[in-house]
């Protein structure tokens, strides 16, 4: 046990005759200020940066509603081109209505298939069946099926419902 007291009172005296780093209020100043303007430096940095980012989020808002802008527009075009495309198939299912079975059917057997589906389809139900029943049976098979085949039926369905 003596030995054991001795070496803590050994221990004790080393630590306490152990000088501790002490340092100067002119380094100790020093070191602050330099800390100091270290921190003044990344704290601008950090300002900058939050302004760049501040310049171009203004910038693609800017950009996003000149884009929202343009995307309305071109709706709007778009809305207007099937508008008139629609008014004239119109134009175009009356006057083949108002022909006579035999002479739509000619006509029409002569047109570009998906013409003809478009006109067909969009003619009252009893007018489209005279005219396919004048024309040439393959033909005729072969409009019906394309007709049944055009995205968007029930619509069409729902157009000539509203003819009759």
């Amino acid at each position: 046990m003596k030995k054991s007291v001795f070496v803590l009172i050994s221990l004790l005296i080393i630590i306490i005759a152990t000088p501790s780093p002490v340092y100067s209020q002119d380094d100790l100043l020093q070191y602050l200020q330099t800390k100091g303007a270290e921190l003044d430096q990344k704290e601008q940095l950090l300002q900058e940066r939050e302004k760049a980012l501040q310049e171009l989020e203004k910038d693609i808002m800017a950009r996003i509603k000149e884009y929202e802008s343009i995307l309305e527009r071109v709706e709007k075009i778009l809305a207007e081109i099937d508008k008139t495309k629609e008014e004239k198939i119109q134009h175009v299912v009356k006057t083949y209505e108002k022909m006579q079975p035999e002479d739509a059917a000619v006509r029409l057997e002569d047109l570009d298939e998906k013409t003809a589906v478009k006109v067909l389809a969009f003619m009252k139900p009893r007018k489209a069946a005279n005219i396919l029943s004048m024309m040439a049976p393959r033909k005729a098979a072969r409009l019906t099926k394309k007709i049944t085949e055009i995205p968007g039926l029930e619509k069409l369905i729902a157009k000539m419902k509203k003819r009759r």
